[in-house]
């Protein structure tokens, strides 16, 4: 998930958002962003419905599965560090442009893959594409949208992963009823590519250049304890959300006998119904506390995420594959509330993106190798479970132990 202000909400009308600016270019160049995001994010989860079937094909056990999110959180992880060098050269419309179009290159790429060698290759080149665009797609959200509904126009912007987590498991669906596998990246690949070119012809994009990472800063920060306590729960909230879902659809065909096409179906609707819950924690989060609404998920979405792994019997399988998202995403509203307060004055930016790519590292990529490694002595719903302790463990972190601001002074 992305950072969002604590009072952010997608309520508002369209004029509010765009403030004094003309409605039809903001608009336009909202939507385009909110597209290119939405096909940014499928082109990384879509991997989620369809590894049973690539498990299958390639021979795999579960853990080398599940390293293909380790591999694409990797390439994620040096990318977003690394793309203010990009935007600093050229500008973010053209580094947007660049993340597109290679990120629907390397689709295209695996597709043709024969090999397993080949697709971690590819699989690492998707995450370093991939990467590039958060950096200069809030940049673009920042110069295109009035600063008085900034938070407004970031909050439209945030559909997009929530609707990617929807449309991976059904295009997966649709995939195995019409073609293969590879002919459904191809295509998707086909249409990042031309979604790219477009809007380097027609978009409303940001033609500033963005800014290399301060280093003396970011020393400052990665060197205080409070920056990676919140990872480490960032990275359990990552695993509950994300690194469930990657491992979901293995788990529901594999352990629970369901086919693939009815695990991506529940897949795909469970997340519809975890489409508000951010709006409610964020209103809970103002009155009850942040740190007591991170702690309360964290229990509850951990003991959610143990019961995955005990429970067989189909209703309740059901009722637990449905909830367990529904609580695991109101820990994010909370969450970066907090994460905004470490950093030094000016510098809550910095202290988010240093953040991010840590924790999709290690709750959307390591933690889901752990689930796959542990399915392979036993079963994946013992990884769930091992997992969910996790989680509630960390709950206990977030209750007692306070966040300091980080000072500039070391």
């Amino acid at each position: 998930m992305l950072p969002l202000s604590k009072d952010v909400s997608v309520s508002g009308t369209a004029g509010e958002i765009m403030g004094d600016r003309s409605r039809g270019n903001v608009f336009s160049g909202l939507s385009f962003l909110v597209g290119l995001f939405f096909l940014n994010f499928t082109a990384r989860v879509v991997f989620s419905p369809l590894l049973p079937v690539i498990e299958g094909e390639f021979g795999l056990d579960h853990m080398a599965a599940a390293s293909f999110f380790l591999l694409i959180s990797a390439g994620y992880f040096c990318s977003i560090l690394l793309s203010g060098f990009v935007s600093a050269r050229i500008n973010h419309q053209k580094t947007i442009v660049l993340s597109t179009v290679a990120s629907g290159i390397v689709l295209l790429l695996l597709s043709l893959c024969s090999t397993l060698f080949l697709m971690r290759i590819g699989l690492f080149s998707l995450g370093l594409a991939a990467g590039l665009y958060l950096p200069s797609g809030l940049a673009s959200i920042s110069s295109l949208v009035s600063p008085a509904y900034l938070a407004r126009g970031m909050a439209v912007h945030e559909l997009a992963p929530n609707l990617g987590f929807i449309a991976a498991p059904l295009l997966a669906d649709m995939i195995f009823r019409c073609c293969s596998w590879r002919q459904g990246l191809m295509w998707l690949g086909i249409l990042m590519i031309g979604a790219g070119v477009l809007y380097g012809m027609v978009g409303n994009g940001c033609h500033d250049r963005g800014k290399s990472l301060d280093v003396m800063t970011s020393r400052a920060i990665l060197s205080r304890p409070d920056f990676w306590l919140m990872a480490l729960l960032f990275s359990l909230a990552i695993c509950s959300s994300l690194g469930v879902y990657a491992m979901l659809p293995l788990f529901l065909v594999s352990d629970q006998g369901m086919t693939p096409e009815r695990a991506n179906r529940l897949l795909a609707f469970s997340r519809i119904a975890a489409l508000a819950m951010p709006l409610v924690a964020g209103w809970f989060g103002d009155r009850v506390g942040n740190r007591s609404v991170m702690a309360f998920v964290l229990l509850v979405a951990g003991f959610c995420t143990v019961l995955l792994g005990v429970i067989s019997s189909s209703p309740w399988l059901i009722a637990l594959v449905i909830l367990q998202p529904m609580v695991a995403v109101c820990f994010f509203p909370s969450g970066f509330a907090v994460l905004s307060t470490l950093g030094p004055d000016n510098q809550a930016t910095l202290v988010v993106s240093l953040c991010i790519p840590v924790v999709f590292l290690l709750g959307g990529g390591v933690l889901p190798v752990l689930i796959g490694a542990i399915g392979d002595y036993t079963s994946i719903g013992v990884g769930f479970m091992v997992t969910g302790t996790s989680m509630m463990a960390g709950a206990l972190l977030a209750f007692f132990v306070s966040f300091d601001k980080i000072s500039l002074i070391t």
